[in-house]
């Protein structure tokens, strides 16, 4: 999952469509409480397969949700990866850099003024 750099790291349509029902100042704090959720996730060890997969659980909803397409992919896939018993060097490795770039993105946003 290659992204070129002006590619944004969430779909612009769905915080769009947050903002319209949810609100501004909504849509900042679930921005916010994603955020959070990124920072507290992937600190387990790759042996600690459950933990991970359940990290990677709470982000593919968490994040999709939001419009952070990418980082719900690559969490989708790192619970596969979990699950079937695979090296997870490759899956974690994407999600740590989507949760990344998802994270670095969020603290733009919410610089933005209210």
């Amino acid at each position: 999952m290659e992204r070129s750099s002006s590619a944004p790291a969430y779909d612009p349509g769905i915080v769009a469509d947050l903002e319209a029902c949810f609100g501004r100042a909504r849509l900042r704090d679930l921005l916010g409480l994603l955020r959070a959720e990124i920072a507290a996730r992937f600190v387990a060890s790759p042996a600690e397969r459950e933990t991970l997969e359940r990290d990677a659980h709470v982000l593919v909803s968490a994040s999709g949700m939001l419009g952070f397409l990418d980082l719900s992919r690559a969490c989708a896939e790192l619970g596969r990866a979990c699950r079937d018993g695979v090296d997870l060097s490759p899956a974690l490795d994407l999600a740590g850099q989507a949760a990344r770039v998802a994270r670095e993105t969020i603290d733009g946003m919410l610089a933005e003024p209210a």
